[in-house]
């Protein structure tokens, strides 16, 4: 039996190798020592100064199981999941499928929508604090001169009312983003594919709905992809706006996360939030990258 020749790198191997080093040590650092880093602090107990850390196991994940603000951020962050997957998104492709009919004024409104998008996330906290002042702000008066001033209430005093009103400043932030990537992928549909459902007699909503919506996967995997891990780290306009109030009904879990580490020094309980966070994030949006990543292999082999 004849014995096969090792094999040497080339220059060229080592040159793949060289390129692949830099962003393999670059994610090892900078993502797979901190997760490991903040899975071994979850399992301690320590305030942040002391110089030795506790070890309590797996007690910061069961009394958070047990914690009823714990279990209401998570309620609130699977609700704003949700609601960003479908609100945003859903308002972002209606305003790209209006504007693609190609409306006059369409570059003045494309600016408008997206406008939005383009602020800080602590000035659209501000913004929305000023509408929604249940005395003087912007909302309470519309209601007045409309003479519908019965509806004006504690916007952002309401434990009921709370995570509505937040939801509404949300959904006027983040729309414009959503409104951008659709319309573009609108942009880049076939324009032969729209003229033969035309010359088929397509009517303009079976043009949308059967002709270019089926094209806009790759826009959509981005659009609901972005919304999701928006919806799962959401933290500076709830804490800006109402810091988890009241009495922690507008909480999520990073506002939860960042109250326990340096509101209360609690840095093991923090960081087991932290590591929930990213379970429940993994649990939810994975599986749904998976699958759109199919769907658009499967619509790109036919």
């Amino acid at each position: 039996m004849a014995i096969q020749p090792t094999r040497r790198f080339s220059r060229t191997d080592w040159t793949h190798l060289g390129f692949l080093a830099l962003p393999t040590l670059l994610f090892a650092v900078f993502y797979i020592y901190p997760v490991i880093s903040s899975i071994r602090l979850s399992l301690h107990s320590w305030d942040g100064f002391a110089p030795t850390m506790r070890y309590v196991g797996f007690q910061n994940y069961l009394s958070l199981a047990q914690d009823t603000r714990f279990l209401g951020a998570v309620r609130n962050n699977v609700i704003w999941v949700a609601f960003m997957l479908v609100v945003p998104s859903g308002l972002g492709l209606l305003l790209a499928a209006i504007l693609d009919r190609g409306i006059r004024g369409e570059r003045a409104f494309r600016i408008i929508f997206f406008l939005p998008f383009t602020i800080p996330a602590v000035a659209v906290a501000a913004i929305w604090r000023w509408m929604y002042e249940p005395d003087n702000g912007l909302l309470t008066t519309v209601l007045d001169l409309v003479g519908l001033g019965g509806l004006a209430q504690n916007w952002l005093g309401d434990p009921g009312v709370v995570n509505y009103a937040l939801m509404g400043a949300v959904a006027w932030w983040t729309t414009g983003f959503a409104f951008l990537v659709f319309f573009a992928g609108l942009r880049n549909v076939p324009v032969e594919c729209i003229e033969a459902a035309r010359i088929e007699g397509a009517t303009p909503w079976q043009v949308f709905w059967k002709v270019s919506f089926p094209l806009l996967w790759p826009s959509t995997i981005i659009v609901l992809g972005m919304s999701a891990i928006d919806a799962m780290r959401l933290f500076d306009v709830v804490w800006a706006t109402t810091r988890g109030g009241p009495a922690y009904s507008s909480d999520v879990l990073a506002t939860l996360t960042y109250d326990l580490a340096f509101g209360r020094l609690e840095m093991g309980r923090a960081t087991a939030v932290a590591v929930y966070l990213m379970a429940i994030a993994a649990v939810i949006i994975m599986p749904y990258i998976i699958y759109m990543s199919r769907r658009v292999q499967d619509s790109e082999a036919e």
